[in-house]
């Protein structure tokens, strides 16, 4: 038993390193990731935004587009542009035509490493409610 103890000093050199290593890559993992969900919170915050507001202010599709902007600006998402958001939110009615729902869908993306890459697709929708 004095002998065990004597032979075990604590962790090596090569395990530091490894878990120095191990460490390295989450915190790039997390600093890579980081913006992109960000921006994917803001977006959909925005949405919410949008729906938040009183049924007058968003009757049709062109003033919902227009709040997006401007609550995506505030959020600081600044890919959506005037020229862009047309092909990114629109209204689709759900199967049976009877709701409609606030639909954007956006994809983004942050390199890695060399040629390994991460990506956020946000695909979201949000019933329209008080607008007839």
């Amino acid at each position: 038993m004095i002998k065990t103890a004597k032979n075990q000093q604590g962790i090596t050199f090569i395990g530091i390193c490894l878990m120095l290593a191990i460490l390295a890559c989450f915190i790039l993992f997390g600093l890579r990731l980081f913006p992109l969900y960000n921006e994917h919170l803001g977006i959909v915050s925005s949405m919410h935004s949008v729906m938040n507001q009183p049924a007058e202010r968003r009757k049709t599709i062109k003033d919902m587009r227009s709040l997006f902007l401007k609550n995506t600006n505030i959020n600081n998402v600044y890919y959506f542009k005037d020229s862009n958001v047309k092909e990114h939110v629109k209204i689709k009615k759900s199967k049976d035509g009877k709701k409609r729902y606030f639909h954007v869908s956006y994809e983004n993306s942050n390199i890695l490493f060399k040629n390994i890459y991460l990506t956020v697709k946000t695909d979201e929708a949000i019933e329209i409610t008080g607008v007839d």
